[in-house]
């Protein structure tokens, strides 16, 4: 009997994981809102304030790196082999949510956290929100 439980348990739990990396929803696919306060407040991340604030509403921007916009909305579904584009999928319909578009910066000259993973977000195809309502960063909110 406990190893039936044990069984459906383990198959839940993957279940659970799977769904989380296909939602049609970038954002629940990262990590949650209550985490992100941690990751550029107290670790910083060396961003500026209207890239601080962006991310802590969930959203992206054109001048993240890759590791912001990875504790956002996860990995990327496919990326090119030069690691330059990333792309989310819509696994329900097949369409591409979001398509990303990378440049190499000089460590020495990003003021990122991870001087190993120095790219610059320079372009943003598709739904620029991963499928969660737009954010007006001068209002504060959604509109």
């Amino acid at each position: 009997m406990k190893k039936i439980f044990l069984a459906l348990l383990a198959v839940g739990v993957l279940i659970s994981c799977a769904s989380k990396q296909q939602s049609p929803i970038l954002i629940q696919r990262g990590i949650p809102a209550e985490e992100r306060n941690y990751d550029v407040v107290q670790e910083g991340f060396g961003i500026d304030a209207r890239l601080k604030k962006i991310f802590l509403a969930g959203h992206i921007a054109e001048g993240m790196n890759k590791n912001l916009v990875n504790l956002l909305w996860g990995p990327p579904d496919r990326e090119s082999s030069d690691g330059l584009t990333w792309e989310y999928i819509n696994y329900k319909t097949g369409e591409i949510i979001t398509r990303l578009k990378w440049e190499e910066v000089d460590p020495q000259k990003f003021r990122g956290a991870d001087w190993t993973n120095a790219s610059k977000l320079v372009e943003i195809e598709g739904d620029p929100y991963g499928g969660s309502p737009p954010f007006d960063v001068d209002d504060g909110g959604a509109y």
